[in-house]
């Protein structure tokens, strides 16, 4: 039996092999701009959730799909556009998605006529290449976001409306407890992780993400497979990767050579448990940290990035993020250029309840501006809890509305309860 199972792997990664030659051989046909950013997703393609292999496969039938005489058509503007921008004499790195090529490119006088020309191109052949709608797109998501309560947010009335839909409602006894009641469960009501496990799903359809330092981790025990990203238990990691990243020379060429060594350095050893064993999250985490986003060194910033690329990447079905306290940035320092406040000054550290709760209202809208560019949003929940407030924002998918509404509050229990419904159908 451990033969068999030993050839079964070989030959899955032979096949894998295998479609990826034919991959890059076909990317030969498209023009030379187009390339390193195919090149290197595929060079990445052990790193990509599932969403993002199955985008490729989608773009690579499509491509497929087309005889020459039709490829030439429709790649002719574009070809026409690279002649006049004088890529022929450029040295374009085709292998990769390098900050030189990004320079070259962004300086071209024809930049907005090339950026519009290859979504053209893009979209075009995607749309060849599309699949039947998957059942899994058409499932119910949730977006849970929690203010904690040691953050003095405005109330809701003052909140700038995200959606049309939103409505707030009035939690009657402690919304503290809505967090742990829908990740851990109570008696008669199943955890969110045990609602999605009743399916099958990829740990990347679950992702919790915390910000808060100030507390443990978002859920204690559980079986089923999730992405966690805990914020306070990467502070090796952040501390370790910020040093590096401000090595890094102002010269573009040293860059991308420096980002490369960067993305190859192993990282194991700094990671937490859960992070070190999969590598998967751990190179999403460093091209999260090498975006220059502020996720390395303002935990708000982080929840807020991780979720939107999360939501970008991955489409998980179920996803939770945690915002917490920051401490109050230290006059003349650096933080502007990211250094590292804790190595540079002496004054001590100083929590900012006032400075957090604003963060984290703004940045948690974000989350939910970042998951209205994609059409899973039409089946989305988005609750937020702002436990100072003892209250509930609610986006419902289209066409839902819970039971409770009439009444304009309802019990930790009937929210989760509610939510649980919801992600059931």
């Amino acid at each position: 039996m451990m033969q068999d199972s030993s050839y079964g792997v070989d030959a899955g990664q032979q096949a894998d092999a295998a479609r990826l030659a034919m991959y890059r051989t076909a990317v030969r046909r498209l023009p030379i701009t187009m390339r390193p950013a195919i090149y290197h997703q595929l060079a990445q393609w052990n790193s990509l959730f599932p969403f993002e292999q199955q985008g490729i496969q989608e773009f690579m039938r499509g491509l497929e799909s087309f005889s020459s005489s039709a490829l030439k058509v429709l790649l002719g503007p574009l070809r026409a556009l690279e002649i006049k921008m004088g890529v022929g004499d450029w040295e374009f790195d085709e292998s990769d998605n390098t900050l030189e090529n990004v320079s070259k490119l962004a300086r071209s006088k024809y930049y907005v006529d090339w950026r519009n020309e290859v979504q053209r191109v893009f979209e075009t052949i995607e749309r060849a290449g599309r699949a039947p709608e998957p059942p899994q797109r058409n499932l119910t998501r949730l977006i849970l976001i929690i203010l904690p309560a040691s953050l003095p947010v405005m109330p809701l009335a003052t909140w700038k409306p995200w959606d049309p839909r939103a409505r707030g409602f009035d939690v009657e006894g402690d919304a503290r407890s809505i967090c742990d009641m829908a990740l851990n469960g109570a008696p008669y009501l199943p955890a969110i992780a045990e609602i999605l496990s009743a399916k099958a799903h990829d740990a990347s359809d679950l992702w919790l993400i915390d910000g808060d330092e100030r507390k443990g981790g978002l859920i204690q025990t559980t079986s089923a497979a999730a992405y966690m990203l805990n914020y306070a238990a990467l502070k090796a990691f952040r501390d370790e990767f910020l040093a590096e990243i401000n090595n890094i020379p102002k010269d573009l060429h040293a860059t991308d050579q420096v980002r490369k060594a960067v993305r190859g350095t192993d990282w194991t050893p700094l990671c937490p448990v859960g992070l070190a064993g999969d590598a998967r999250l751990r190179d999403f985490v460093i091209d999260l940290f090498l975006s220059g986003n502020g996720a390395l060194i303002f935990s708000n910033a982080f929840v807020e990035w991780a979720a939107s690329e999360a939501l970008r990447r991955a489409r998980p079905r179920v996803l939770v993020a945690r915002y917490g306290m920051r401490t109050r940035p230290k006059p003349f320092t650096g933080i502007a250029i990211f250094e590292n406040q804790e190595n540079i000054s002496t004054l001590p550290e100083i929590d900012d309840p006032q400075g957090s709760a604003v963060d984290a209202v703004e940045l948690a809208r974000y989350i939910w501006l970042a998951a209205l560019r994609y059409p899973e949003q039409e089946q989305t929940c988005c609750l937020c809890v702002p436990e100072s407030l003892n209250a509930v924002y609610l986006i419902a998918p289209s066409g839902q509305s819970p039971d409770w509404s009439e009444n304009h509050s309802a019990s930790p229990r009937e929210i989760c309860a509610w939510v649980g419904s919801v992600l059931k159908e």
